[in-house]
């Protein structure tokens, strides 16, 4: 009876592992195929785009790197994501705070309108209609404004956390004459490193990612971020696929190096978030 147990415990173990290994290949086959392409010639990719590359060409990153003008835009995107992210972190923060708390009239109400627009189109044409009549078109201060946001994903999980950590905090506050902006920089935020540093890695990685806003918001070459560099492999008539997958790759491997040192703060926030619910 236990051998059997053993063998069917060990089936469904090989199928797990099975599983995970056909969902690991679908998520990095994209990567490889990238990466593969970017070490390709252009004659090579055409004859067979799909061949494994028996040669490596990295002077593919180099001309990619001096063609997308990556070394001016890196900058931009590196200000753009430092600033949405922390503006976006505070709003969320300062937001889901008395929402949680319940210290707003209707506090219930207000935080499923948050939800409701959670599931609602994108309002980034009324927000461009918004910046033109401000004035702010084409200014890093109109771009970062349509980028930076105080709902979504890290307001519920804010909310959530914030609902674990006693109240018996902010009484003792209170009656220490603590004022409500300290209160939240020495007691609360510190509380909440582990949320915060989790979905200011999510926000971050957004903003980084971001080309739809660029292309809508910004017409200068100086304030492009890095991801509008990849469009100057855009032809005509064909694009040069070696290169922009080379300018691919070196745009996503910040976030890709990131991401794998920094893994363990996204899953322990968002645990975190739910052991306290």
């Amino acid at each position: 009876m236990n051998s059997l147990n053993n063998i069917k415990n060990l089936g469904i173990r090989l199928l797990l592992y099975l599983f995970i290994a056909v969902i690991v290949f679908i998520y990095l086959f994209p990567l490889f195929y990238a990466f593969n392409t970017s070490l390709k010639t252009k004659l090579e990719y055409m004859s067979d785009p799909t061949s494994i590359a028996t040669s490596f060409h990295f002077e593919n990153y180099v001309q990619a790197f001096k063609k997308a003008n990556l070394s001016a835009y890196v900058w931009n995107s590196i200000f753009y994501m430092m600033v949405c992210t922390t503006a976006s972190m505070m709003m969320s923060i300062f937001l889901a705070f008395p929402l949680s708390r319940g210290y707003l009239k209707y506090a219930t109400y207000i935080f499923g309108l948050f939800v409701i627009g959670m599931f609602l189109p994108d309002g980034t044409i009324p927000q461009f209609q918004l910046i033109l009549k401000l004035g702010l078109y084409n200014t890093r201060l109109g771009y970062m404004i349509g980028m930076i946001g105080g709902g979504g994903i890290p307001l519920f999980v804010y909310m959530v956390y914030i609902k674990g950590i006693p109240k018996e905090f902010d009484e003792a506050a209170s009656i220490d004459g603590c004022g409500y902006f300290r209160f939240m920089f020495q007691v609360l935020i510190p509380l909440m490193k582990p949320a915060i540093a989790s979905m200011s890695i999510i926000t971050a990685i957004g903003v980084w990612n971001d080309i739809i806003r660029a292309i809508i918001y910004l017409s200068s070459k100086e304030l492009y971020p890095i991801t509008r560099g990849l469009y100057v492999f855009q032809g005509q008539y064909q694009v040069d696929m070696p290169q922009q997958m080379a300018a691919l790759i070196m745009v996503a491997a910040p976030l890709i190096i990131a991401y794998a040192f920094l893994q363990r703060y996204i899953v322990d926030g968002i645990v975190a978030g739910a052991v306290k619910s």
